[in-house]
């Protein structure tokens, strides 16, 4: 069985409370309570002109306004949601024009018609030019529409991310926005589904793609945001409760609540008879669009009610007292509150070198000295925490790392005491020159970084060791890409994982075995394959383990060094999505796999 390790739990760090009472050096400011504070000087001053402003004119005000303007506000706030209503659908039409050029462009382009044309599927450089030009017409961050191509026999889709399934010609040809393009050669369909991005699209339009000669040969299709509606309905003013709907009766648009977008109108409860709304219809690409903006009338319910208890003569008395009052209290108020708002943002945000200018000797001068005491104590115990932290990590590096020496160290030594009982002589020669190599070899790396290519000699001269004692039990190949070679790990990460594929796999299986070492990169990653044929792991002990180490778990005691000790090296030094990850063999019931991540990091270098 392969090794495995059980994890020991993390000691706790200090809690604030903890690093405030041990940090030297920090003394705490002096603290005003509420029984020392003087006079509510700021509360009072707010209060009396708050209640002066709304008690004197703000009845008289009210009812005035209500009054003389009521049915003025009500019929202008009609005329502008009818405005505003307009406005949006001659966005969403625009939209849909704009969208239907270029997808006409992007149609007719002569690198889309290469790369769909006969023969095209295979190409991918003819694909990349005409993806580049979908994306100059079509950009992926900001536009208002992401766009695709799908060849006609579906066998070529260029297309950011997986192709959805209503995306695929074979399920969905004779449905949705592909049966429209059927008969006519541009069209419009409702969309609502997830884009690439994960943000999601409100309708679709479609043009068919043709050659010269009339044969189409695919079809040019642009998702229209859901966020571009959104703004488009910001832009005319709408700021709630306008939908789009198609003419099927299918809405794909709703500011208010997006989760009856996908319905129909049938399916939504019956508006209240409280409530006002304006239709608007306007044709872009083709297609209708109607807009309904809804504004609930009870917001202007009342207005002219109480007109004839209204005195007239004490508006003017009333604006005047309440513009003097409203300037004095604005004046007082805005300018520090607003400056200790941003800069509670500014602390929100990491910043803890913030520090405000006392407005004064009353509350808010107070609470802005409070402010800069506790941001100035904050800042110097996050500072000691991180000192603290970084050291702690590095002592666990280099524990780990001397871990790794005697280990690999007492496997060999053992290999050579086999030999020796056995009387083979030159063959202990052999043994002990490589391991010679081996020891000098780590020994002007022990202290900085490795490299891929350094680790595999090493590998090699170890397993050259083992193959002197087993003889024919086991052959083993290594074949890595030079532009691995030099990518930089910590030393012994390699070595260790050889020693556990031959001791805890191939030692334990009858016959011959085989260990493949092969190396590849999966996009910034380099990842190197350990793959023996032995007889494997339990089922149970592999979850274990692979647990263990996706957890990057230190090694317990003696156990554990060779895996969860280099796992945890590497979840140290480069971060938790790296490290070591296992599996079992081709066949499933007997192998082992164990994959090594690493991040790109170092430069190519020469075959080791």
């Amino acid at each position: 069985m392969h090794e495995q390790g059980n994890g020991t739990p993390p000691v706790p760090e200090p809690g604030p409370l903890q690093a405030r009472q041990g940090h030297p050096g920090t003394q705490e400011p002096p603290r005003r309570t509420l029984t020392t504070m003087g006079r509510p000087r700021y509360f009072r001053r707010i209060f009396a002109l708050f209640l002066a402003a709304a008690m004197a004119p703000a009845a008289a005000i009210s009812l005035v306004y209500t009054s003389l303007a009521g049915a003025a506000l009500r019929r202008e706030a009609e005329s502008r949601l009818d405005s505003q209503s307009a406005a949006f659908a001659m966005a969403i039409a625009s939209i849909a024009d704009s969208c239907a050029r270029d997808l006409s462009a992007v149609a007719s382009d002569r690198t889309v018609l290469m790369a769909l044309g006969p023969g095209a599927s295979g190409d991918p450089a003819s694909g990349a030019r005409a993806f580049r030009r979908i994306l100059s017409a079509f950009p992926s961050n900001g536009g208002p529409a992401e766009a695709s191509v799908v060849s006609a026999d579906g066998l070529v889709a260029l297309r950011l991310g997986d192709q959805p399934q209503d995306r695929n010609l074979d399920a969905y040809g004779s449905w949705g926005i592909f049966r429209a393009l059927a008969s006519t050669a541009i069209a419009v369909s409702p969309r609502v589904a997830q884009l690439s991005d994960g943000t999601p699209a409100a309708f679709s339009i479609g043009i068919s793609i043709r050659d010269d000669s009339g044969t189409r040969l695919g079809y040019a299709l642009a998702d229209v945001r859901r966020s571009a509606l959104a703004a488009a309905a910001v832009a005319s003013g709408l700021q709630g409760g306008s939908s789009v709907v198609f003419p099927s009766g299918k809405i794909v648009f709703d500011q208010s609540d997006p989760s009856v977008e996908g319905l129909y109108l049938y399916q939504l409860p019956q508006r209240g008879h409280d409530s006002r709304t304006s239709t608007s219809r306007a044709v872009g690409a083709g297609n209708e669009f109607t807009v309904i903006a809804e504004s609930p009338s009870s917001l202007y319910a009342g207005f002219g009610r109480a007109a004839r208890n209204v005195a007239l003569a004490g508006l003017a008395g009333a604006a005047g007292l309440a513009a003097v009052l409203a300037l004095r209290a604005s004046a007082s108020v805005t300018r520090p509150v607003l400056e200790m708002a941003l800069s509670m943002r500014q602390v929100e945000a990491g910043d803890l070198s913030i520090r405000i200018e006392p407005s004064g000797d009353d509350e808010l001068g107070d609470l802005a000295r409070s402010f800069n005491a506790m941001t100035a104590e904050m800042d110097a115990l996050m500072k000691s925490r991180v000192e603290r932290q970084e050291l702690l990590r590095e002592a666990e590096l280099r524990a780990l790392a001397a871990q790794m020496n005697p280990h690999f160290l007492h496997n060999t030594l053992a290999s050579i005491k086999s030999l020796a009982k056995l009387g083979r002589a030159s063959e202990i020669a052999e043994v002990v020159s490589r391991l010679g190599k081996i020891l000098r070899a780590g020994a002007g790396r022990r202290e900085g970084p490795s490299t891929i290519g350094e680790g595999l000699q090493s590998v090699r001269d170890y397993l050259s060791i083992e193959k002197v004692r087993f003889g024919d039990r086991f052959t083993f190949t290594i074949d890595v890409g030079q532009e691995l070679l030099r990518v930089e790990v910590p030393p012994l990460t390699l070595e260790p994982l050889a020693e556990n594929a031959l001791t805890h796999g191939l030692e334990r299986k009858r016959g011959q075995g085989t260990l493949s070492i092969t190396g590849r990169t999966e996009g910034k990653t380099a990842v190197i394959s350990f793959v023996d044929d032995g007889p494997g792991m339990e089922t149970a002990a592999m979850a274990e383990l692979a647990i263990a180490l996706a957890a990057a778990e230190a090694p317990s005691g003696s156990h554990g060094i060779g895996l969860l000790g280099t796992n945890r090296r590497l979840a140290l030094e480069y971060g938790r999505p790296y490290g070591l990850r296992i599996d079992s063999g081709v066949s499933g019931s007997t192998g082992f796999v164990v994959e090594l991540r690493v991040p790109m990091t170092g430069q190519t270098g020469e075959p080791a």
